[in-house]
């Protein structure tokens, strides 16, 4: 099978197209013969040699998928997306068959390639956020992929948010919240604008930048909140790091990722998340959140379309999923 490797670790350059044997399924994995793919922000660091995946994974990039299953004959059955832990970028992966969720009628097959990595990181830290209607959170990097899911969620479960992203991308999530910061604002700003929105503070704040929002993230909580961190793109070292406004407003601070975790645990959460987020796709109530697919064949322009996505996400130019579908 064709599928996308990387030449060494670096910039977008080293991505490369190569083939390989099919995958040996386990009993319990099932054959997909992928139709679309995303680009993730995981896939960038690992590209950078920033996030290795998990000892006995596939190194092909790729977290998520839409395609069809192949049948025993050789045929393709039905339309399905899911997570992975790798290996999305390729014409055939072998995915758990628990983790298998059917695409609903009203959702295009280059559009399902989109939803299940940002859609169930979001779900899964709204679980971990104990947050519930009429509460309200603080969202940074709002106008991303996970960050426009979280947005969609939240509105449905009747929880309030504020959106924070730069400027020019809040004109992406003003549908979802009219409670908007612009993070290029200076730390003081921001925070009284959002002590307009929550003056007693925000219920949980959904953090991908770590050490650079740090002085906006704790004087947002409020008491017994909790700050849901998973991510790192502004850093990992606090300078001056202060436990004190942990112990006087009772926050907890909970670190996820999905990834890595266990089959067991993802089966689980694609279970609840087929009860209690697949429908409101359905209703079309939410929808995936694209920035731009690209139409493209299994040949070598696929990776100068690989490398150009790349390069928008290295530059957060983007705003929603950059979605390769195959032809």
């Amino acid at each position: 099978m064709r599928h996308v490797a990387l030449n060494g670790f670096g910039g977008p350059e080293v991505i490369t197209l190569k083939q390989s044997p099919l995958p040996q399924l386990k009993d319990y994995e099932t054959l997909v013969k992928i139709s679309s793919f995303a680009i993730n922000r995981a896939d960038t660091l690992q590209r950078q040699g920033k996030y290795a995946p998990m000892p006995g994974v596939t190194d092909i990039l790729g977290l998520e998928f839409s395609g069809n299953v192949v049948q025993p004959d050789g045929s393709l059955g039905k339309r399905v997306m899911s997570l992975l832990p790798g290996g999305g970028y390729s014409e055939f992966v072998a995915v758990h068959k628990d983790h298998l969720i059917e695409i609903p009628e009203n959702i295009s097959s280059e559009e399902a390639g989109g939803i299940p990595e940002v859609f169930l990181t979001a779900f899964l830290q709204i679980r971990l956020s104990n947050l519930k209607a009429n509460d309200i959170c603080l969202v940074y990097a709002a106008a991303s992929g996970v960050g426009q899911a979280t947005l969609q969620l939240c509105k449905q479960f009747g929880i309030h948010t504020i959106a924070s992203c730069s400027s020019n991308k809040l004109q992406h999530v003003a549908q979802f919240t009219d409670k908007l910061i612009d993070r290029q604002q200076s730390a003081e700003e921001q925070l009284n604008k959002i002590k307009q929105y929550a003056p007693k503070g925000v219920q949980s704040v959904f953090d991908c930048v770590g050490a650079e929002s740090f002085k906006i993230t704790i004087e947002s909580l409020g008491l017994d909140s909790t700050w849901i961190l998973y991510g790192l793109m502004g850093g990992p070292k606090i300078p001056d790091f202060n436990l004190a406004p942990f112990l006087a407003k009772r926050i907890s601070l909970v670190s996820t990722t999905l990834r890595s975790r266990s089959d067991n645990f993802k089966t689980e959460l694609i279970q609840d998340f087929k009860q209690r987020v697949l429908p409101l796709f359905e209703q079309k109530k939410i929808y995936p959140n694209i920035d731009k697919i690209q139409q493209i064949e299994w040949d070598e322009d696929i990776i100068e379309v690989i490398r150009n996505f790349h390069k928008l996400m290295d530059s957060n130019s983007n705003a929603g999923k950059l979605i390769i579908s195959l032809k």
